[in-house]
Parts: C-alpha cells; sequence; structure tokens
C-alpha cells in the first residue's frame, strides 16, 4: 500500500489543485456556494488552497517532508468532509468544486462526500505507516545491557 497509496493520494491532489489554480474564478464560487464564509475569506482560499493541495501532493512523494505533507493532505480531506455533509444536511444544490466539474445536487455531494472520506483513510492510513517509520525502533522496550 505504501507507494502505491502515495502515488495515488498525490496524483489526485496534484490534479485537483492544477484544475483549481488554473480558474480560480470558478473555484471561488464553488467555495462560496457552500455559504460558510464571508467572500474575502473565500477569494483568499481559491487563491491558496489549489497550491496548499498541490504542495502537499508532491511532498507526498518526498520522503524528507512526507509527514508534513500527510498530515495536511488528512486534515484537509477531514474540513472538506465536514464541509460537503453540511451543503448535504442542508440541501445545498451545489458543485463540490474538487475537480472542475460542473455536477450538481444531492448524489453529486455524497459521491464527494465519500470520496473525502476514502482520501482521508488513505491519507491517515499512510500518515500512521510514515509515523512508525519515522519513530523508528522503540528503544524502551530492549533488554538493558547486562554488567560484566
Amino acid at each position: 500500500m505504501g507507494m502505491i497509496g502515495r502515488i495515488i493520494l498525490a496524483a489526485v491532489f496534484i490534479y485537483a489543485g492544477a484544475v483549481k489554480a488554473l480558474d480560480p474564478a470558478a473555484f471561488a464560487d464553488a467555495i462560496d456556494g457552500y455559504r460558510l464564509l464571508p467572500y474575502p475569506a473565500v477569494t483568499v482560499l481559491a487563491l491558496y488552497l489549489p497550491w496548499l493541495e498541490i504542495a502537499g501532493g508532491v511532498g507526498v512523494l518526498l520522503s524528507r517532508i512526507r509527514l508534513g505533507a500527510l498530515t495536511l493532505l488528512f486534515f484537509l480531506c477531514l474540513v472538506f468532509g465536514i464541509a460537503v455533509a453540511s451543503a448535504w444536511i442542508r440541501h445545498l444544490d451545489i458543485a463540490c468544486g474538487c475537480f472542475g466539474d460542473g455536477t450538481i445536487g444531492a448524489a453529486a455531494l455524497r459521491g464527494s462526500l465519500f470520496r473525502s472520506i476514502l482520501l482521508a483513510l488513505l491519507a491517515g492510513a499512510l500518515l500512521w505507516v510514515e509515523e512508525a517509520r519515522c519513530a523508528g525502533p522503540d528503544i524502551s522496550r530492549s533488554r538493558p545491557l547486562s554488567r560484566r
């Protein structure tokens, strides 16, 4: 799961970020449709979030910053999942804004929520593995040196 999972996660976030970065006005409209933030915050988010997604996707592939990138992407998935669930519960007729497609409605939001949960699970599993790798062997459980 390690390398393949990282490549999948990186590809999804690099692609999604690139689509949004190419049309920040459309992404701002998608964010605004959630009715969660004031418009000045929406515009800032529309300009910077795509680049954060791209950086996180690239970071997942680089061993030195992988742990931070996985943490970032895990929390992005959680926040997005909460936003989508909120829109779905409030019966908003909006597009998720993830990949630039214009699919609108409850079915699209359910699909986006499902995808967000899957990506969060993947990022969380990879994060768990990476944390274990970075921690190294647990020296507290090793036998003490004998005194001779």
